[in-house]
C-alpha cells in the first residue's frame, strides 16, 4: 500500500486526508493518505525518518514548512524553484519538490477579460501569497500591492519593492477589483468595510469555516471560498503522484460541506 501524508501544524483538522482517501476509494487505488503534526523543533529528524520510509509516496506540505522541506529535496520543477515553496513532494526514485498552489489557486479565479488591468490586494506574504503573487504575475497583472505585518521583499519583479504596511491599508481598499486575504486574521474592520466597492471580488484561502471573519463581512460581493482552492492544489498533487487528475464530484463537495461550517 502507497502512504501519502500532509505535514505541517495543525494539520489533524486538514480535509487533506478526507479529500485522497475519497478519490483513492473511488479509483480502487491501494493507497492511504494520512496526517502528520510537525513544529520547528521536531521536523528536521521527523522527515529524515519519514523520507526512509519504503511505501513513501507522497506528501503534501503546509505552513509553515514549505520552504523549511526544500533542503531535503533532489529535484525541483521550475514554478517551486522560482516561488522557492514546495507543497507537494513526489517520491520516486528520486525526491523532487513541486508547487501546485499556483495552479490551483488560478482555477478558482472566475474568467476576467481585463485580470491585467485590475487593482489587486493581497493580504499577507506567507508561502500560499507567494504562490499566488508568482500566479498573477505570471499572467501579466502590475497593478498588485502586498501588504505584510512586517516589512519583505517582494519576489518576481525587476525592481527592488517591498510590501506596504497594514496601517496604510485604508489608501488603497476603495480602489481594489480584487482583495485576497492569505492570512488566518481579518485585517478590515468595520470601518475599512464600507470603503470596499460592491464589485470588490473577494478571496480568502482559509477553508475552514467557509464563511471566514473576512468574508463574512460582506453581503453583497463576489467571493472565492478557501476550499476551492485546497481542491484543485489536491487534484493536481493526485495527479502528479498517480498520473491522472480526478475529478470532483458532487458527492465529494457534500461530504466537505458537511464538515466545514
Amino acid at each position: 500500500m502507497k502512504k501519502f501524508f500532509v505535514i505541517g501544524n495543525k494539520v489533524s483538522k486538514s480535509l487533506s486526508p478526507t479529500i485522497f482517501n475519497y478519490w483513492f476509494k473511488k479509483h480502487n487505488i491501494d493507497a492511504h493518505y494520512g496526517h502528520l503534526e510537525l513544529n520547528d523543533k521536531n521536523f528536521e529528524s521527523k522527515i529524515k525518518e519519514l523520507l526512509t520510509k519504503k511505501d513513501l509516496a507522497g506528501l503534501n506540505i503546509t505552513i509553515p514548512f514549505k520552504q523549511k522541506i526544500m533542503r531535503h529535496i533532489i529535484d525541483f520543477d521550475q514554478h517551486a524553484r522560482k516561488i522557492n515553496a514546495v507543497n507537494c513532494v513526489s517520491i520516486k526514485k528520486k525526491t523532487k519538490g513541486f508547487n501546485t498552489d499556483w495552479e490551483g489557486y488560478y482555477k478558482t479565479l472566475p474568467r476576467m477579460k481585463n485580470i491585467k488591468n485590475k487593482k489587486i490586494i493581497i493580504l499577507g506574504y506567507g508561502g500560499a501569497a507567494l504562490a499566488i503573487h508568482y500566479l498573477l504575475k505570471t499572467k501579466g497583472c502590475n497593478n498588485i500591492t502586498v501588504f505584510n505585518r512586517t516589512k519583505k521583499k517582494l519576489k518576481f519583479i525587476k525592481n527592488t519593492r517591498f510590501t506596504e504596511s497594514i496601517k496604510d491599508l485604508d489608501k488603497y481598499l476603495s480602489t481594489a477589483d480584487i482583495i485576497i486575504n492569505t492570512t488566518p486574521k481579518n485585517l478590515i474592520n468595520s470601518k475599512k468595510i464600507k470603503m470596499i466597492k460592491k464589485t470588490t471580488l473577494l478571496s480568502d484561502i482559509v477553508y475552514n469555516p467557509k464563511e471566514t471573519d473576512f468574508l463574512s463581512s460582506f453581503k453583497e460581493n463576489k467571493k472565492i471560498y478557501g476550499i476551492s482552492m485546497l481542491i484543485e492544489q489536491a487534484a493536481l498533487s493526485f495527479k502528479i503522484w498517480l498520473g491522472f487528475k480526478p475529478s470532483v464530484d458532487k458527492k465529494l463537495v457534500k461530504i466537505l460541506d458537511r464538515i466545514i461550517t
